[in-house]
């Protein structure tokens, strides 16, 4: 659909709120190293659409809450201000166009740049928020891949079955990946994240997740480091003990009780329970990312494109929750 946008300067003190809300999540990303390697040398040829207002679009698709790209496409038409403030003077960009520039954001070259920008909105909170990442929580959730798994040969090899009960008790058998999180308590805003196919067990991907809080800000040192039992075992407690010097809440499993009958002992007082009491904030970190930020919403396949889609979810919310 093509059509001029003219955006009077009256109109623009009185832009609605989620346009307001979207310029500011834009200015809080530090997203130029990612922005100039897209844009990369200068050729010939037809330039198309600026590789910022595509990027400014997909994170304007999560910040909204918005399903898929197709209606991506209807909000930049209807929403002339929205389209704006994402960059667009012209026509709004093609779903073909939408989706070769997210193949480059889920690409080797580029993935580590989209990375960044979460790592970077990190850094700030650390900045900025007094005692942030002091009570860190730790757990995953499913996420169900855009895949048939009826078929003899799925359509995503690379997402595999996750059992896991849900919230009433029943085992739920679920084909995709898996979104491992680390979350400050305090503020309820993510610190680090982790994407593996399903099968991956939690207890195995936390040691990458808590290395990868540590890349993100070489302030992580967490006073205590909660989770539930699938993060149970020796290792792990050693593991936050050693290298954090941080002390491990974990909900022990009753198969560990003899090897860790000390711990054990500690999670029977009234402190240590209230302690575990604030892994609940990262439940509502994924509640929120799921019903606000898009992340259930898959629509792309191999574990590099849910990787970007996933980031893409997050750095959305520490970009508007930094903003509350």
């Amino acid at each position: 659909m093509a059509y001029a946008q003219v955006i009077t300067p009256s109109a623009e003190r009185q832009l609605p709120p989620v346009v307001a809300q979207l310029q500011a999540v834009f200015d809080r990303m530090d997203d130029i190293p990612l922005v100039a390697a897209l844009v990369g040398p200068t050729r010939r040829g037809p330039k198309g659409h600026p590789a910022r207002t595509l990027w400014h679009c997909f994170v304007a698709k999560h910040v909204l809450g918005l399903a898929s790209t197709r209606a991506l496409i209807r909000t930049l038409e209807n929403n002339p201000f929205i389209a704006h403030v994402c960059g667009i003077r012209g026509t709004v960009p093609h779903e073909a166009t939408f989706s070769r520039f997210f193949a480059r954001l889920a690409s080797r070259k580029y993935l580590h740049l989209v990375k960044d920008v979460s790592r970077r909105l990190t850094q700030s909170c650390y900045r900025e928020l007094p005692g942030f990442g002091q009570r860190v929580a730790m757990d995953s959730t499913t996420l169900k891949g855009w895949v048939n798994g009826g078929k003899p040969k799925p359509s995503d090899r690379e997402a595999r079955w996750s059992v896991k009960k849900n919230t009433h008790g029943k085992t739920e058998f679920v084909l995709g990946y898996k979104l491992h999180l680390a979350v400050d308590c305090e503020y309820e805003i993510p610190i680090a994240a982790s994407v593996s196919p399903g099968s991956t067990h939690d207890a195995k991907r936390a040691t990458y997740v808590l290395a990868e809080a540590r890349r993100a800000c070489g302030k992580f040192h967490p006073k205590y480091v909660i989770a539930d039992t699938g993060y149970s075992g020796r290792p792990l407690h050693q593991f936050i003990k050693r290298q954090f010097r941080s002390i491990p809440v974990i909900q022990i499993h009753p198969m560990h009780r003899k090897k860790l009958a000390l711990e054990y002992q500690a999670a029977q007082t009234a402190e240590w329970k209230a302690i575990y009491a604030q892994r609940q904030a990262v439940e509502r970190v994924f509640s929120r990312l799921k019903g606000q930020r898009s992340l259930n919403s898959i629509r792309v396949r191999r574990l590099m494109k849910v990787t970007a889609h996933c980031y893409l979810s997050l750095i959305a919310m520490q970009a508007a929750t930094e903003l509350a």
